[in-house]
């Protein structure tokens, strides 16, 4: 019992026999508690083996995994306690590396076990090379593994006492669980999995309140280690309750009682919830959810999804959105839907870099009922660990959190478990550019292989995109050849994983019309000039009353609309509520301005839905991109820059989307205004910002198919997107815009098939899983997306540094803040790209004393002088930056 394992933080060194045996009890216990069925049977078909088999031979690995401590090098970090060790020899070496000498030594026992052991991929060494991943990257195989001695290799395990000590220990854990006979077989995406379990279970066991509380329990000797691992047992399911990891049952029902504020569902709605439980006799596939913005997708994907995961046995949800903004409103849904329908306690987690600035989820701040009077879907504090939230019942965050699976990262394997646990939704397919596409179709091959379900949804879905990435998945589930039917808009797939049969279904939404009117705007200075359109534009609601969204395609004509807007409405003698969103607002304010425009411009939390609801101001909202995706807002009118097809339709999506508004009498038809620059022969021009924002050819090939009159919805949106993002431009030759727009798709998926992990057949070593050394905020799940969190502080009167306007709050400048500072700062944080902030100096460097803080670091700092007139003024190079509460963060390049 000399030879420890955990000791720092503790009063006495944790015996290493005690922590493999907790380890080994916890992963049986996650094996049937927390592991799907589906899962399980993953495994031990690959293992040729049954499924308790498989769960105890996965505990038994578990049990050996930090059997590299027993060297001299490592107990030699306790000198107290290595003193007290009689005549054993200190070794020297790296102590850190103990994992790994897990790797090295492992194969030699498990051959004498039986497991294949002639070559360096056989399973003996695949074994040891699993559990010496378990600190979360695995070690390359070594030839000579199969060929000396494992001293010979890695010479700090020390011979005499430590061999025989280590050989004790590997007997001692093979005494107690009694492991089955040796696997037949492993591949690479088992290894994976177990690898994960193995991690999980050692962190669960590894906290400091679990291993005080086993202390005073520690056998005196070999003959107590069963009684101590029966204790493991018993108390390992409250430590998975605790950490919020117990799988969450959602009640069966009808779509009708799922959502009873819906009155009657729409034929999608109906069609999806009476067809796809036909579907589902073999449990497995991926769900293709393709239909007009407004139209209910995110209640049909819950209800698949809840369908999907009870026919497989992988209850739960992770809901995948494209940025942070939308991951955040979705949240508020998903917690409502987890409230009303787990029949148990069920953790829910946000999962973006941000999550911990959003007071509802955090429970801090005004608002923040996350408990309902039967059900809480709160996240324990475990699951707001680091690399953590992936593994809770039920998830909302951005696609990152899928992409980072199939990037070759340390924790690979846990990301990848938490991942496969559930079912995964993937809203606004359309939005990811040829890079994300690429490493989508990576992850959905991955989860073909695994068994795991899927629905992806879209309201502008190109064909080629759906079939490659129901191709991806069809082809993990071992599927190859597959033609994708037609795509039926509006309507649903389903693609049985089982069989690789896709069925596809068309249903009949009732037709609308969205009038287009395109206004030629004059391009000056390379910016637009939209006064006077909206002038006349807006006529009608300066005098009448309603609401409009008007969508630029940049921060800078953002702020510059509103200014007009502002100045124009000024001299009114009638009041008009004008907003601003954009993404270059501190993060705290733009949560709040997010919220705001939500509560007003959403579903009406006051009316029935029956009711005629006329609670809405008169008011304008100028945005960007910001409000095209996952906001449920609705707006009389929408004015839009012109924008790829796919987007601009979008952006139409957010009017007149609710039925039973009043409207003013100019707002009877569903309208969308489309800016179009040009000059005074009616050519299309470009402004010189937006090309950095929009492939020009999908913008010409959208003004070419976007004219004056009327497109039907649903029946034109499919063959607009078609027309515009076909890249077989068949119709006719290839201009150099469309030359580079294809280039710039190739080169994209080129750098995400070099960057991303292997497919499972093509894994020729765990190693390739977790080869990348960089850091998981310095790989990029989005190309171009090189960004710096900036923060505005203030310059008070004595030139101390502020973090507010009135100069009541230094900026702190110590190493130890407490967590609450650390939010208030990130909460006053703006991402901008690294690009602008060129000529930055040591006047931008966040102070010295919070390097060592993961999160504040990176920082860039911009000092702001308050001047006569009050604005907020500061500079990095060639830059004016200035800062308002209500424009944001203005930014100008003066030459």
């Amino acid at each position: 019992m000399l030879i420890w394992g955990k000791s720092r933080n503790l009063p006495t060194p944790y015996p290493l026999i005690c922590h493999l045996l907790d380890a080994a009890a916890m992963a049986s216990t996650l094996w049937q508690e927390y592991l799907s069925p589906t899962l399980q049977h993953r495994i031990a078909e690959a293992l040729g083996t049954t499924v308790d088999a498989a769960g105890r031979l996965v505990a038994f690995w578990a049990g050996l995994h930090d059997i590299g401590k027993c060297m001299g090098c490592f107990q030699s970090m306790d000198a107290a306690q290595f003193g007290r060790l009689n005549g054993y020899p200190e070794v020297g070496g790296d102590r850190r590396r103990h994992e790994y000498a897990a790797h090295v030594w492992l194969g030699l026992p498990f051959s004498r076990m039986g497991y294949g052991a002639r070559r360096p991929k056989d399973i003996a060494y695949l074994v040891a090379q699993l559990l010496g991943g378990h600190h979360g990257r695995f070690s390359a195989r070594d030839h000579r593994e199969c060929r000396f001695k494992p001293t010979e290799v890695l010479p700090e395990l020390g011979d005499g006492k430590w061999e025989a000590q280590r050989e004790a220990l590997f007997r001692a854990v093979s005494e107690v669980l009694q492991p089955p006979s040796a696997p037949a077989a492993l591949n690479a995406e088992a290894a994976t999995l177990a690898c994960g379990i193995v991690i999980l279970a050692d962190w669960l066991v590894s906290q400091d309140d679990y291993l005080k509380q086993r202390l005073p329990q520690v056998p005196i000797d070999a003959g107590g280690l069963r009684r101590h691992y029966e204790g493991s047992l018993r108390s390992a399911p409250s430590l998975i309750a605790a950490a919020g990891l117990r799988p969450v049952r959602l009640r069966s029902a009808s779509f009708a009682d799922e959502f009873s504020f819906i009155e009657c569902p729409n034929a999608l709605q109906h069609s999806v919830a009476g067809q796809l439980p036909t579907l589902l006799t073999n449990g497995l596939g991926l769900l293709l959810v393709t239909a007009p913005m407004g139209i209910g997708k995110t209640e049909v994907a819950f209800h698949g999804a809840r369908l999907l995961g009870q026919a497989s046995d992988t209850p739960g949800f992770l809901f995948a959105l494209p940025t942070m903004a939308t991951a955040d409103q979705m949240y508020g849904r998903a917690r409502a839907y987890g409230e009303s329908q787990a029949e148990d306690d069920a953790a829910l987690t946000l999962l973006h870099s941000m999550a911990w600035l959003n007071d509802a989820y955090t429970a801090e701040g005004v608002d923040t009922t996350v408990v309902s009077e039967d059900t809480s879907v709160a996240a324990p504090d475990w699951l707001h660990g680091k690399k953590r939230g992936l593994l809770a019942p039920m998830s909302v965050g951005t696609i990152d959190q899928v992409l980072l699976a199939v990037l070759p990262l340390k924790h690979m394997p846990l990301r990848m478990l938490g991942l496969a646990g559930k079912v995964l939704i993937v809203d606004e397919v359309h939005a990811y550019d040829a890079y994300m596409q690429k490493l989508l179709a990576k992850a959905l091959v991955w989860l073909g292989r695994l068994g795991v379900p899927v629905v992806l949804m879209s309201a502008t879905l190109p064909t080629r995109i759906a079939a490659r990435l129901v191709s991806s998945y069809l082809e993990g589930a071992g599927h190859s050849e597959i033609a994708l039917p037609p795509i039926t808009y509006p309507g649903w797939a389903f693609a049985d994983a089982v069989t690789g049969k896709i069925s596809a279904f068309e249903v009949d939404i009732e037709p609308s019309i969205l009038h287009v009117e395109r206004r030629p705007v004059p391009v000056l200075s390379s910016a637009l000039d939209r006064s006077q359109v909206l002038r006349e534009v807006l006529a009608p609601l300066v005098d009448e009353g309603g609401c409009a969204g008007v969508v630029c395609n940049t921060v800078a004509e953002a702020q510059q609309t509103y200014l007009f807007l502002r100045d124009w409405f000024d001299t009114l003698p009638q009041a008009l509520e004008l907003t601003l969103l954009h993404a270059r607002f501190p993060a705290r304010r733009r949560e709040e301005i997010t919220s705001d425009i939500t509560r007003k411009f959403g579903k009406c939390k006051i009316c029935q839905p029956s009711d005629r609801c006329g609670h809405r101001p008169k008011a304008v909202v100028v945005a960007t991109q910001v409000i095209e995706q996952s906001l449920d807002l609705d707006f009389d009118l929408v004015i839009s820059d012109l924008a790829p097809v796919a987007l601009l339709l979008q952006r139409a999506g957010r009017c007149q989307r609710h039925a039973g508004r009043l409207r003013p009498a100019w707002a009877a038809e569903r309208r969308l205004v489309v800016l179009r620059p040009g000059d005074e022969k009616g050519e299309l021009v470009l402004p010189r910002s937006w090309p950095f924002v929009y492939s020009p050819s999908l913008l010409r090939r959208t003004d070419q198919e976007i004219t004056d009159g009327e497109i039907a919805i649903p029946d034109d949106v499919q063959r607009l997107v078609e027309q515009v993002y076909d890249d077989s431009f068949a119709n006719g030759d290839l201009s150099e815009e469309d030359l580079e727009w294809i280039g710039k798709e190739i080169a994209e998926e080129g750098i995400a098939d070099m960057i991303a992990i292997p497919s499972p057949d093509e894994v020729s070593g765990l190693h390739q899983l977790t080869s990348s050394d960089a850091q998981e905020d310095l790989v990029a799940t989005r190309l171009g997306a090189d960004s710096t969190r900036v923060l505005c502080v203030y310059q008070g009167p004595d030139g101390s540094l502020y973090l507010d306007e009135a100069c009541t709050t230094k900026l702190p400048d110590t190493t130890k803040l407490p967590r609450q500072m650390i939010k208030k700062i990130l909460a006053g944080t703006i991402p901008l790209r690294s690009s602008m902030l060129a000529g930055r100096d040591s006047a931008n460097d966040p102070p010295s004393s919070w390097r060592d803080s993961a999160w504040l670091r990176d920082l860039a700092v911009i000092p702001l002088q308050i001047g006569a007139d009050g604005s907020a003024i500061g500079w990095v190079g060639q830059r004016e930056f200035r800062l308002h509460t209500d424009l944001g963060l203005q930014i100008t390049t003066h030459v």
